[in-house]
């Protein structure tokens, strides 16, 4: 539970302090009065990142340094971003024990909902590679970990392509190690993204149901790139076919990096059959799995941040969504005071 957040120099805030509710805090204003900013503050200093770019974005503009300050059950949590010749360093404090990077045992579990995620079934596969991505990483540090041993792998092969001495044996012999291990990490990377989607289908499909009101037909099919039990050899085999065209264009053409899955709804694709209000309650769906799944694995409930989402949503729907989070502690961003709860304690920005 989180009481307190203090703010210097942090994107619009100069000098900030609000404190929070032990349930439900509703901050109302504007756009562009800075509640987004007060949720991404939260977020920065529980989860070591900011989920709106990197964290020398959030300090104000020209200013040397920035800190934020957060307080709650856990103690207390402090941010510091001081910038010097264009470098930025960044220095976290949690009672008193210093630290340059948060570490995974030190990240309290969030649920972050904003409106775009909940505009993803329509949006572009990388986005919605970058989504689930995401929601495997905050869930399992093995998947944080190959993740990140593939994103490394891709790169350097990408790297080799933009240079390519088809005529020296050093280079084919570095590039087709590069291979084995993009071929190893990737298969790591698209069978725990396959099996999770694979597990939770019937989760999502009844939480889905349970916010439509009704019955429906719900499933979700990932796009590999090769068949899951010779995917390492397949893949291999297809760098190999791709060769001339990828060190044309500098690029890898196939594994994970261009994989995507698709939400059927009614037997259809979403996309093209599902309403503005269908979609967004299938991503209602994916938030409130990766909430109880939250709450499982840290044996915890987790801090839940809503950025303006209920302006997505009908009545009945965020209803539902109202009932679902009531027993956590909660942060609701609105331009509308009608969006709260009994309890809540409202704050205004100007």
């Amino acid at each position: 539970m989180i009481t307190k957040l203090k703010l210097y120099n942090f994107r619009s805030y100069s000098l900030h302090e609000v404190d929070f509710n032990s349930s439900g805090t509703v901050i109302v204003g504007p756009n562009g009065t800075g509640k987004t900013n007060l949720l991404e503050a939260i977020y920065t200093a529980l989860r070591g990142s900011s989920f709106r770019g990197s964290l020398g974005d959030c300090m104000k503009f020209d200013m040397e340094q920035t800190i934020v300050h957060l307080e709650g059950s856990f103690g207390s949590r402090r941010l510091k971003l001081a910038r010097s010749n264009d470098k930025i360093s960044k220095e976290f404090i949690l009672n008193d024990n210093k630290s340059k990077v948060l570490s995974r045992k030190n990240r309290l579990p969030v649920v972050l909902f904003e409106p775009s995620e909940l505009r993803l079934i329509s949006s572009s596969p990388s986005r919605r590679r970058d989504f689930l991505d995401g929601l495997l990483s905050r869930l399992d540090p093995k998947y944080d970990t190959a993740l990140r041993a593939f994103s490394r792998a891709l790169l350097q092969r990408n790297e080799l392509l933009k240079h390519p001495q088809e005529n020296s044996q050093s280079w084919r012999n570095n590039l087709f190690a590069w291979d084995i291990k993009f071929v190893q990490y990737a298969a790591l990377v698209c069978r725990q993204r396959t099996n999770f989607l694979l597990k939770h289908e019937s989760a999502i499909k009844n939480l889905y149901e349970s916010l439509a009101g009704q019955p429906t037909a719900l499933s979700i099919e990932y796009s590999a790139s090769a068949h899951l039990q010779t995917y390492e050899q397949s893949l291999l085999d297809r760098l190999s076919k791709s060769r001339e065209y990828e060190t044309k264009t500098g690029f890898t053409s196939v594994g994970p990096q261009r994989e995507d899955f698709t939400i059927f709804l009614h037997n259809q694709p979403a996309v093209k059959v599902a309403s503005r209000g269908e979609m967004r309650t299938i991503m209602l769906a994916f938030k409130l799995l990766e909430l109880d799944l939250q709450t499982s694995i840290n044996n915890a409930k987790p801090l839940i941040l809503l950025d303006d989402v209920f302006s997505e949503l009908d009545a009945s729907r965020e209803k539902l969504l109202q009932e679902t989070i009531q027993n956590h502690q909660f942060i609701v961003t609105t331009t509308d005071s009608r969006h709260q709860a009994d309890g809540c304690l409202i704050i205004y920005t100007k």
